[in-house]
Parts: structure tokens; C-alpha cells; sequence
């Protein structure tokens, strides 16, 4: 087959997560961090190196410049995020996205250890350039433990900010809270730190499989509601934007009414609706409160991650496995109330665009399995 014709994996990552703005450009990294995922994933993820300079164009052309262009993400989660900084021809990389897009913010993910003042000063004719720099602690003890880096390291990482800053370029701040291994003042005192570089700071709370080790597991594990109350709190304290993921204290943005009807009018009597461990009580709590007002019935069931298990408890990072499962003990539960579902509805972030699940499972088997149709909403 003539190679044209062959997506490489970076180019099929990128159409298959729906967005038409990622540029992956690295699965290459110049770190080891204490909560990265890539030894303790459940199935093998692609190390696929640096994106050659040809297939980076054939991404470019898939660009929106209507929109921030993310250099460097590797959705939907199949590749090794790398840095995108390390990159040996990333100057001609922005050249060439510039060349097309001179005005449209560039975004960089990096932990920032690259960033010296003369690397800045030669990224500066590609500006607008917004970097997310992954700053999990101001502690140089905590941030090379967490990194497993040296000192002189952090020094480059922490004086970047004031670089950046100085020559024009955006700043958001990282950070992954790990207060087991960290404590919470030290959080705090890196989000008051961040504050004086940028007003936008991104919070994850760690996840971790049960492929973690036992003495591991204790540093990562973590109380997401207090978490998520903490977070809060500096949120008002700071008077920072400052962005929790996932955030169990949230409102959920889940508004199923129109879905409700539009089941009705396809004529079906039974819904079963799957919701992750994250959603479920409040999802369930909203479904309820629609209920009444269709002529048809609607059931929430819990699925949970049997894929990864330890604490990972959102939609997106179930497996057809995972509903397999879930389906079929709620279907024995509603046959002893003598409820037969005649339609599934599965959230559709667990999937790409093709309707595959992280493992190239495709959401159709449930459907041919079950002999019932599956929507995803």
C-alpha cells in the first residue's frame, strides 16, 4: 500500500479524538514522575518517538485557526505524552504553524526544565504562545522527588516563570495535588506562588491502577471530596481561577431531558442509562427528577472500572469491558422486577469518534452481544 494512504499513529490519535486542534508532536520525555501512568497502565500504550517533520504537516493541515492549537497533548490516551519542548526541530515546527496561522495561540504543555532564558528568547518570534507548565510543588525537595530530577533542574523550571512573563508569553499553571506525599500547605503554598505568574492554575487529582505499588498507592491515594473542598478554598482565597479535574463536588453538566424525549418518540418503553462511580448518585439524582414528566421509564446503573480498578472512577476511562460487565448484572436486576430494557444509553466520552474504547473495543459489540440498541449521549 502506497505510504500516503497510511495514517501514522500520531495522525490517527489525533482524528480519532474529534478535535481537529491537537498537534502531538513527542511521546518522548525528559522526566520520570512519581504519578505517571505509563508503568501502570492496564494495557501496553504507543512510545512512538518524535513526529517526523512530514507527517507533522499533514497535521497541520487539519488545523482550526479559529482556535488555540494544543502542541503536544496525545489524545484520546493511546501514545505516551511527551514534551513537546524536546522536540529536535521544534523551532520549524512553530515556523511552519506560524507560516499558516499567524495569530492563533499556540498552547505548549511542558514541566518547564527546558525553558532557560535563551530558549525562551528563541521562541519569542512564534508568540502568541501559551504554556501550561506542570509545577507540582515549590518545594525543590517535593518537586524533585515528584519528578525524580536534581535541584538545578527545578532552579530552570521555577525561574521560567519570570522569563515567560517577562517576554510576553501566556502562563497557566499544572499541578497533580498529592497531599499523602506533600501535605496540603505545601499545595497551598504552590498555588500562592503560581498566583504571582498567572491567574489560571489546573488541579488533578491522582489516579492510579491496581498495577500501583503498595507503598506507592499510599503516597497517590487521596480524599477526593476533601480534595475537592480544599480547592474551593483556595479558589476564594486567591481569587485564581483554578480548575479541579475530576471535581466529585461539581455540579454535574448532565441535562437528559431532551435525550428522555427523543427515546420517547423513537418509541422505546425501558431505558437503561450507565453512568461511571464519579456520576452515578448525582446522574441518578437527575435522571429521577426528569422521570416523572415522560411517558416512558428510565434506569440509572453504576458501572465500575474492573479495567484499571484502584480509584479510577470516571466515564473516560471505561472500557467496552467495564459496561459488559455492568450491563449484564443490571440487566439480571431489573428481571426480577419484571423490567425489560429495550434501549442502553452509554456516555460518549468513554469512546472516540469511532465508537473505540482505549483498547480498539468497539462500543458495537455490547449492541451485537445484548441484542439491543446502544446511544451515546
Amino acid at each position: 500500500m502506497d505510504d500516503r494512504l497510511t495514517l501514522s499513529k500520531f495522525m490517527y490519535e489525533t482524528i480519532a479524538s474529534g478535535s481537529t486542534n491537537l498537534l502531538p508532536i513527542s511521546s518522548v520525555c525528559n522526566a520520570r514522575c512519581f504519578f505517571c501512568s505509563n508503568m501502570m497502565n492496564p494495557f501496553p500504550i504507543y512510545r512512538e518517538g518524535f513526529r517526523s517533520l512530514e507527517d507533522i504537516k499533514k497535521g497541520i493541515s487539519l488545523l482550526d485557526g479559529n482556535n488555540t492549537i494544543r502542541l503536544g497533548d496525545s489524545l484520546p490516551g493511546r501514545i505516551s505524552e511527551g514534551e513537546a519542548l524536546l522536540h529536535p526541530e521544534v523551532l520549524t515546527v512553530l515556523k511552519l504553524v506560524r507560516d499558516k496561522f499567524p495569530q492563533t495561540v499556540i498552547q505548549i504543555n511542558t514541566n518547564g526544565i527546558l525553558l532557560t532564558k535563551d530558549l525562551i528568547e528563541k521562541l519569542a518570534p512564534y508568540k502568541p504562545i501559551k504554556f501550561t507548565i506542570s509545577y507540582h510543588s515549590d518545594n525543590p525537595r517535593f518537586w524533585c522527588k515528584i519528578f525524580a530530577l536534581r535541584e538545578e533542574y527545578f532552579k530552570i523550571a521555577r525561574s521560567s516563570f519570570f522569563h515567560l512573563l517577562k517576554n510576553g508569553f501566556g502562563i497557566e499553571g499544572a499541578l497533580v495535588a498529592l497531599p499523602a506525599l506533600v501535605g496540603y500547605d505545601d499545595l497551598e503554598n504552590t498555588i500562592k506562588n503560581l498566583r504571582m505568574f498567572t491567574k489560571e492554575v489546573v488541579v488533578y487529582l491522582p489516579g492510579y491502577s491496581s498495577k500501583v505499588p503498595p507503598e506507592k498507592k499510599k503516597l497517590l491515594a487521596i480524599d477526593f471530596a476533601e480534595a475537592s473542598r480544599f480547592m474551593t478554598h483556595m479558589r476564594k482565597k486567591y481569587k485564581i481561577q483554578l480548575s479541579v479535574f475530576p471535581d466529585l463536588l461539581k455540579p454535574l453538566p448532565f441535562y437528559p431531558g431532551s435525550v428522555m424525549q427523543e427515546t420517547v418518540n423513537c418509541g422505546f418503553k425501558n431505558v437503561l442509562w450507565l453512568f461511571s462511580e464519579a456520576a452515578y448518585e448525582k446522574a441518578c439524582r437527575i435522571l429521577e427528577d426528569f422521570n416523572p414528566f415522560v411517558p416512558n421509564d428510565h434506569f440509572g446503573f453504576i458501572v465500575k472500572n474492573r479495567t484499571y480498578r484502584g480509584n479510577i472512577v470516571c466515564s473516560g476511562l471505561l472500557m467496552v469491558d467495564d459496561y459488559r460487565k455492568a450491563i449484564s448484572k443490571a440487566l439480571a436486576e431489573l428481571k426480577k422486577r419484571d423490567i425489560t430494557p429495550d434501549l442502553l444509553i452509554l456516555p460518549q466520552n468513554s469512546f472516540d469518534r469511532y465508537g473505540d474504547d482505549l483498547k480498539c473495543e468497539n462500543y458495537a459489540k455490547i449492541k451485537e452481544e445484548f441484542s439491543l440498541p446502544v446511544w451515546l449521549k
